[in-house]
């Protein structure tokens, strides 16, 4: 007589597998390629919005800019942000993995979700980490190194002036405008990852009401 028990637990844990695998794809995704779009250099530099400010600020102050260490101190500010934030998603597999593995069924149609109360907790501490690394980076591969960038000869006055206005702008409308882009890449993945949960939790529904191996064989 086949254990029926033995497998809808099996069917449990397959169902359990698929949820975990759909979790671990989704935030491979939003950081590996979203997140990551909105650090790599655009394709135009009209797009590179520090690059352009920093140019910017040269002709207004009337300057002439190191243009090959310039795109040296953006490409390395760019390689390390990019590598600080390949470990941003960890937190949200982490606690994402954590509300599917505690699933435990009381009734038969009892299927996985997701809570937006969990996900704007997670999407919370996210944002809280992204502004901090932001904030760290910047300043040390930016506004620390933005020595790089002057030709020499130039007034110590403008190169102060410039250093100060990119800092400013830094951690104004750069951070918010890369942050705001952050939440909406955020938003579609969530949206993403519970419409894959609740399809997959109508999968297993599915076979659970309709399987003939879950009845019992003489």
């Amino acid at each position: 007589m086949t254990d029926v028990t033995a497998l809808k637990k099996q069917h449990l844990d397959n169902y359990k597998k698929a949820v975990l695998e759909i979790v671990t794809n989704n935030t491979s995704s939003l950081v590996n390629e979203d997140i990551m779009s909105l650090m790599k250099t655009p394709p135009l530099d009209s797009m590179d919005l520090v690059k352009t400010k920093l140019l910017t600020l040269a002709k207004k102050n009337k300057i002439i800019l190191n243009t090959e260490n310039l795109t040296k101190l953006i490409n390395n500010y760019r390689k390390n942000l990019m590598s600080e934030f390949l470990d941003i998603g960890n937190n949200r597999l982490k606690q994402l993995k954590n509300e599917v593995e505690k699933f435990n069924p009381q009734k038969e149609s009892d299927i996985i979700k997701i809570q937006k109360k969990t996900l704007n907790d997670i999407n919370g501490k996210i944002k809280k980490e992204a502004k901090e690394k932001i904030k760290v980076i910047s300043t040390k591969d930016i506004v620390e190194k933005i020595h790089i960038i002057f030709v020499k000869g130039e007034d110590d006055n403008i190169k102060e002036n410039i250093q100060n206005e990119i800092e400013k702008y830094l951690k104004s409308s750069y951070q918010k405008q890369l942050l705001e882009s952050m939440d909406f890449k955020i938003l579609v993945k969530d949206t993403t990852l519970i419409n894959g949960i609740k399809e997959q939790g109508e999968r297993y529904l599915f076979t659970n009401n309709n399987s003939r191996i879950f009845e019992l064989v003489e």
